[in-house]
C-alpha cells in the first residue's frame, strides 16, 4: 500500500495540523514498516522547500512542486480532473487530505480529516484567506471515501451542516506527543523560565490568537484574579498560523493589556516547540482554556499529562475531550465565572489533588498508537470497497 500525505502545514505555519499529520505519519510507519509513504504540496513560490521544511521520517519521500496552489485546488480541481497528482507522483493507493485540500487523482481513493469547521460557524472572524475553504470543503466531502473527525462533536457538525452520513465518517482521537509524558529537569525548567521571560507563579493559556479563543475574555478574568490579590501571571504560550488575522489579533489584545496596565504581568511567548512547552506547562499552576469552539482541543490534554489541573469551557468538542478531569466554565464569556473557576483550584489542594489524579488517567487514553490503528484500518476499508 502506497500513501501519499498532504503537505501543506509544513510549508505554512501550522503547527497543529503538522503535528497531527507527523505524528499519524510516524505512527503508521511504526504499525507497519512495509507501508509506502509520503508527502506532497504545491506552492507558487514554496514548494521546493517542503523537502527541507518536512520532518525526516524514514522512507517517507517528500516531494514539493512550484506550482500555483490557489489556482489549482480552488478552481481548476474544484471543477475538472485535469493533471490528477499522479501524473506528478506516479501511481499510489491513498492519498489522505489532512488540510481541507486534495488534489485531482485518477485512481487513488482519498481520505479526509476534517478537524473542525469552525470557518464555516464564525466565517466574520477569518481571515479572507481561509474564507476559500467555504466554498471547497463540500467537493472534498463528496469526493472522499472516509472522513475522519477528530471528536464526535465534528461529526455532528458535519452531519447537520451538510447531510454527511454516519457511515461515511469514522472518529479518529489524536494522540499525545510522548515528549509530554517525560519529566524535564530542573536545569531544562529553569532554561525555558528565561527563554520566554516568564517567573512563577504564572497561569498558562496554549494556542493561537483567533477569536475564537476568547482571549479576550481570559484578560478580563485575569484582571479580575489580580483584583483578588492572586499575585500570577499569565503566559499566553502560542500565536501563529493565522497571519494577518494574526497580527492583527495581537495588536487589539496589546491595546487592551495596555489600557488595564498588564504588560508586566501578561506575557506572549509568540510560538514555543514542544519540548520547551512541556518545561513551561509543568511550572503553571494552571492551564486556562475558554475557547469557544474546538474540534479536538489538545492543551487541555497535554497540560493533563503534565499534571496540571485544567479549567475550560463546557463548549464544542471540550467536555467530550476533558470528561470530568477538568472544571468546566459553563459561560465562557463571562470573565467572572471564569475567575471563580480558577480561583476555585487555587484555593483547595484537595479539588487541584483530584484534577491533577483524574487528568493524567484521561491523558492516557489518547495515543498515536491507538490512532494510527483506527487510521490504518480504514486504508484496508476503503481499498477492499473497490
Amino acid at each position: 500500500m502506497r500513501v501519499v500525505f498532504d503537505g501543506t502545514p509544513f510549508l505554512l505555519e501550522q503547527p497543529g495540523i503538522g503535528h497531527y499529520t507527523e505524528n499519524l505519519l510516524a505512527h503508521l510507519l511504526k504499525l507497519d514498516p512495509q507501508l509506502e509513504a509520503g508527502l506532497f504540496a504545491i506552492s507558487l513560490r514554496a514548494g521546493h522547500r517542503l523537502r527541507r521544511l518536512a520532518p525526516e521520517l524514514p522512507g517517507v519521500e517528500a516531494r514539493g512542486f512550484n506550482l500555483p496552489a490557489n489556482f489549482l485546488y480552488y478552481r481548476l480541481w474544484k471543477r475538472t480532473g485535469a493533471l490528477p497528482a499522479e501524473r506528478l507522483l506516479g501511481d499510489f493507493d491513498i492519498f489522505h487530505a489532512t488540510n481541507y485540500q486534495a488534489p485531482a487523482l485518477r485512481k487513488a481513493r482519498l481520505v479526509s480529516t476534517v478537524h473542525d469547521i469552525n470557518f464555516v460557524r464564525f466565517p466574520e472572524m477569518q481571515s479572507k484567506g481561509i474564507r476559500r475553504f467555504i466554498s471547497s470543503l463540500p467537493r472534498l466531502l463528496e469526493r472522499s471515501r472516509v472522513v475522519l473527525t477528530d471528536s464526535r462533536f465534528t461529526a455532528r457538525e458535519l452531519a447537520e451542516v451538510y447531510g454527511l452520513p454516519e457511515e461515511r465518517m469514522e472518529v479518529v482521537y489524536p494522540g499525545l506527543d510522548p515528549v509530554f509524558r517525560r519529566t524535564p529537569g530542573p536545569e531544562e525548567m529553569e532554561l525555558a523560565l528565561r527563554a520566554y521571560c516568564l517567573k512563577r507563579p504564572y497561569l498558562a493559556y496554549i494556542g493561537n490568537l483567533h477569536p475564537r479563543k476568547n482571549l479576550a475574555t481570559l484578560v478580563e478574568a485575569f484582571v479580575l484574579l489580580r483584583r483578588r490579590g492572586f499575585e500570577h501571571r499569565l503566559a499566553v504560550i502560542g500565536g501563529g498560523g493565522l497571519g494577518r488575522l494574526n497580527n492583527a489579533e495581537y495588536r487589539k489584545l496589546m491595546r487592551r493589556v495596555t489600557d488595564l496596565g498588564m504588560e508586566e504581568e501578561i506575557v506572549f511567548t509568540g510560538y514555543v516547540p514542544d519540548e520547551r512547552l512541556k518545561s513551561l506547562l509543568v511550572q503553571a499552576d494552571l492551564l486556562v482554556f475558554p475557547s469557544i469552539y474546538e474540534g479536538f482541543g489538545l492543551p487541555p490534554l497535554e497540560a493533563m499529562a503534565c499534571g496540571i489541573p485544567v479549567v475550560t469551557s463546557n463548549r464544542a468538542s471540550l467536555p467530550e475531550v476533558v470528561g470530568d478531569a477538568a472544571l468546566l466554565v459553563e459561560d465562557p464569556l463571562d470573565p467572572v465565572e471564569i475567575a471563580d473557576r480558577v480561583e476555585a483550584v487555587l484555593r483547595d489542594p484537595s479539588l487541584r489533588a483530584r484534577l491533577v489524579e483524574r487528568g493524567r488517567e484521561r491523558a492516557n487514553l489518547f495515543t498515536w498508537e491507538e490512532a494510527a490503528r483506527k487510521v490504518r484500518g480504514v486504508y484496508d476499508r476503503v481499498l477492499e470497497g473497490g
